[in-house]
């Protein structure tokens, strides 16, 4: 579990790629890889697109719009890799990029070829925590090392969300019981969880409190973690809890 930042010091965005559905339950697989961003993107820009029926008689005014269906979310970012003077450059986070367009495993539900999923995780952001397919992917080495190595790169991606639900607020205090249990499996981390149950990675605390988990590096696979209600403030368990965290 990597330490977390010191207080206003700027949370660094992350994609967390993982692998395709399984199964036929529609839920993203294990965790496969993630891209620490050297900097942050500057801009981030996300579309939504609504289709809606305005179809009437020939002989008849423009009917009242009837909505029909809406389009997946869409994001598009850009990513500025650099490493001077590093031995391996950027060459392998500009490939993790890359690959993400391309089929890495047949789908047990449909047998045929499914691109990874991703997901933009940035601190408390969750606009942009979404589950995502890249539909494109471009990278521009600008420096290079002696041997050509790239050291710099610019990279652009195109991203469309899984499904077309309402981004999880977090929950707070006032509800009943916890907010529901994660068992573990290879590749989850702590902070993983948090982002997909709260849309707050920090909150991985909270959760470590909650189970009195003393070790977040040392989890065995298969444990069950209840997942809490958190306080909308302090983002700690509403009540009980143990543990060092």
């Amino acid at each position: 579990m990597p330490a977390l930042p010191l207080p206003g010091a700027p949370v660094r965005a992350v994609l967390v790629i993982y692998e395709p559905p399984a199964d036929e339950s529609g839920a993203a697989g294990r965790e496969r890889d993630r891209v620490t961003l050297h900097f942050n993107p500057e801009r981030v820009s996300l579309g939504k697109q609504a289709h809606w029926d305005r179809s009437a008689p020939s002989n008849a005014p423009a009917g009242s719009p009837q909505f029909v269906f809406s389009q997946p979310r869409t994001m598009t970012l850009d990513v500025f890799l650099d490493a001077p003077g590093s031995r391996g450059g950027v060459e392998s986070e500009a490939e993790k990029l890359l690959g993400c367009c391309t089929p890495a495993a047949q789908n047990a539900a449909t047998d045929t070829a499914s691109a990874p999923w991703v997901r933009l995780e940035w601190g408390r952001g969750r606009s942009t925590g979404f589950l995502a397919l890249v539909t494109q992917a471009s990278v521009t080495y600008t420096r290079f090392a002696g041997d050509g190595t790239p050291l710099r790169a610019e990279c652009s991606l195109a991203l469309e969300e899984i499904g077309a639900r309402t981004p999880r607020q977090n929950p707070t205090s006032g509800g009943d019981g916890p907010v529901g249990t994660h068992r573990l499996v290879a590749g989850d981390t702590l902070a993983g969880v948090a982002w997909r149950t709260y849309g707050d990675a920090t909150c991985w605390r909270a959760v470590a409190r909650a189970n009195e988990v003393d070790d977040p590096d040392r989890i065995p696979v298969g444990t069950v973690l209840v997942l809490p209600v958190l306080d909308a403030m302090t983002n700690t368990p509403a009540a009980g809890g143990g543990g060092q965290w």
